[in-house]
């Protein structure tokens, strides 16, 4: 991964003592018992090592300082916001270098109801901002990362175009960010969009001709630290539902959601979220120690082997009303219209009224599996066209299967079911070592199968899937080279991840 010319420097002692110059010694740490605290080899990679030192800076100053410092010295820099979304946001890989916890950026530093954005620091967590706009801004709803813990930042969900509370009916949450300011290893602070301009507001992302801001989307901190951001909120819907619809196979869950995602306008875009699973996902949510063995408790309770949960926000109770009714009638029309491949099967799930409050409770915990596999779980998320969820599912609950782990699907609609975010959860034994070699080899053997799909990896494994989908992609591979180059000339930020040296 790290090519000649790339030689990375060990920080030293006179590294610590510029870094407590800039952030105070109480902000800076070498002690061997703090940086295995930030080792992370679970949620979202495997690949993780600890840091040589890490560093908590609380202004843009700071960062700019420590980056321009760590290039002229070639010491490796890794920046992480303060939380999980769903796992670190840069887990540390070889060389370790410096982690640049950005916990201490947590300002909410503006809201601005009538462009409808909010200006937040990396430290932004969505239990903060949730309680924050429940306090002070309660008509309006920021994008929070849909099922990841309270202490799940912002910030990381954003800026890794993640997944969002509102992710099924207005697209990946990169789309819902306006602009950002980014620090660079060659001592410049950039704004993205209208923002570049002095005195504008952050209203249009993509701003003044050709932008820079895709740069930095997905980059997994490989080309700067971004230490604000304008993200959008959205109306704080007062009537809110769920209801699902039950099958026997993904097939028929792909299909009889495609249908309802076709009508866009007046019924899709009321739905927020869109997910389901299959009946091992839901062994993930019980306490290990009640874990049900087989599936006849399952179908005791009424919990069917797929389904499809559609989350509805609405203006009026009339308006929902229309809304669920349009959906169980399209419903009824794919089971009864001779296109269902289990016809018999597919039928409205009753929920119960705690299932419906708990799933639309935010923040909620559901992407957080507390797993019968002694707390091992791998989230290795995919992006599909809708219309490939099913088959996708199908492949990969094989894989799984050979390799004797639970095949465990979660699938949810991207932008009123134009893409699909496929979730396999790996769920292992952690303590045992050739659990991680199986993981790899299920990542490995999906990578080939997929890649030749046209299937992308939500979040690249540096030594998985990265290399292998930049070796079909050499020339794109080349510029986003030379784009890394232009903002680090020195390769010093994250190295190695996105099979950047």
């Amino acid at each position: 991964m790290q090519p000649m010319g790339h030689a990375y420097t060990k920080p030293t002692e006179n590294d610590l003592e510029f870094l407590e110059s800039v952030v105070g010694r109480a902000n800076v740490s070498s002690n061997p018992a703090m940086m295995q605290s930030y080792l992370s080899r679970s949620v979202m990679g495997l690949e993780s090592t600890t840091p040589d030192v890490v560093v908590k800076p609380k202004y843009v100053e700071e960062v700019r300082k420590i980056l321009v410092h760590c290039s002229a010295r070639k010491i490796a820099v890794s920046p992480i916001s303060a939380g999980l979304s769903g796992g670190f946001a840069c887990p540390l890989i070889k060389p370790a270098g410096v982690l640049l916890d950005m916990q201490r950026m947590d300002r909410i530093i503006e809201v601005d109801e009538d462009n409808r954005y909010v200006v937040i620091e990396p430290g932004v967590t969505a239990g903060g901002i949730w309680a924050y706009f429940q306090k002070y801004h309660p008509e309006w709803a920021p994008p929070i990362a849909d099922g990841a813990p309270p202490a799940a930042t912002i910030m990381g969900d954003a800026i890794e175009r993640g997944f969002s509370l509102l992710t099924s009916s207005m697209g990946p949450q990169g789309e819902c960010v306006q602009g950002m300011e980014v620090v660079v290893p060659r001592g410049d602070i950039i704004r993205t969009g209208t923002w570049a301009l002095n005195g504008a507001k952050p209203y249009y992302r993509w701003g003044l001709g050709p932008e820079v801001f895709s740069c930095f989307m997905g980059s997994q901190g490989t080309m700067g630290v971004v230490t604000k951001a304008a993200i959008k909120i959205f109306p704080h819907c007062h009537h809110k539902t769920i209801i699902a619809w039950a099958m026997d196979n993904p097939y028929d869950m792909q299909d009889l959601t495609h249908q309802v995602s076709r009508k866009e306008f007046g019924i899709a875009h009321n739905c927020v979220m869109v997910q389901g699973g299959n009946w091992p996902l839901v062994q993930t949510r019980f306490p290990k120690d009640k874990v049900p063995a087989e599936y006849s408790f399952f179908e005791k309770v009424g919990v069917p082997p797929w389904w499809m949960n559609f989350e509805i926000w609405a203006q009026s109770q009339k308006e929902m009303d229309f809304v669920v009714s349009e959906i169980d009638r399209i419903a009824v029309e794919y089971k009864n219209g001779g296109k269902a491949k289990s016809p018999a099967s597919i039928k409205k799930w009753e929920l119960h009224p705690a299932q419906v409050g708990a799933r639309l409770k935010k923040p909620n915990k559901i992407a957080i599996p507390y797993s019968l596999w002694e707390a091992g779980f791998l989230f290795i998320t995919w992006y599909t066209p809708w219309r490939d969820c099913a088959e996708f599912a199908e492949l990969y609950n094989k894989v799984l299967e050979k390799y004797d782990f639970p095949p465990v699907m979660w699938i949810a609609s991207i932008e009123r079911g134009r893409q699909a975010i496929c979730m396999p959860i790996v769920c292992f034994d952690s303590s045992r070592p050739e659990q991680f070699e199986a993981v790899q080899a299920v990542n490995r053997e999906t990578t080939e199968m997929f890649l030749p799909k046209g299937w992308v990896n939500y979040r690249p494994d540096p030594y998985i899937h990265a290399p292998m989908t930049y070796a079909m992609a050499g020339t794109y591979y080349k510029y986003l080279r030379l784009v890394k180059e232009m903002f680090d000339p020195n390769y010093i930020m994250h190295p190695g991840r996105l099979c950047l040296p």
